[in-house]
């Protein structure tokens, strides 16, 4: 079985969906459509408008034709890191991931993995259309290092 975790981005003033974070839950879809993943995890603990992101996307990806049954919210993750320890604290251990963002996020999700499962164990699906802004490439690049240097430490998430 594959699991797969679309990380959250951001969201409008009206508690919709920014494009990159719909990018993201697409290329979930895909791959789920595809057979490629199982079940879907949502783990952003992000609220603008009184409406939380992994609700959201939760309901975007059921509009999109994903069985509601197969995707799972634990909304708690505050970063990167903390979304992926959430994530990982629900999965069983033999459990294959796919870990889906887009595609100048996944330097950093690859490291973070590697400091959690074995490399035999995840892969990554990455989303191509959407980087919302060029300060996400600067902002990347002071988050990865900060991942470098904190690999463990460096996890934000609520209590759960």
């Amino acid at each position: 079985m594959r699991v797969g975790l679309v990380f959250g981005y951001g969201q409008k003033a009206d508690g919709s969906l920014l494009d990159q974070t719909i990018d993201r839950c697409d290329k979930g879809i895909e791959l789920y459509k595809a057979g490629k993943i199982q079940n879907i995890g949502l783990t952003a603990l992000v609220e603008t408008s009184g409406i939380d992101m992994s609700s959201a996307m939760h309901k975007y990806l059921v509009s999109r034709g994903v069985d509601p049954k197969d995707v799972f919210i634990c909304n708690h993750g505050k970063n990167t890191a903390g979304e992926m320890d959430v994530f990982l604290a629900f999965i069983q251990l033999q459990t294959e991931l796919v870990f889906i963002s887009t595609w100048y996020h996944i330097p950093r999700i690859i490291w973070l993995a590697l400091w959690r499962v074995s490399p035999t164990r995840f892969s990554v699906g990455i989303a191509w259309k959407y980087a919302q802004f060029k300060g996400d490439f600067l902002m990347e690049f002071l988050k990865i290092v900060n991942a470098v240097i904190w690999p463990i430490r460096s996890a934000k998430f609520a209590n759960f």
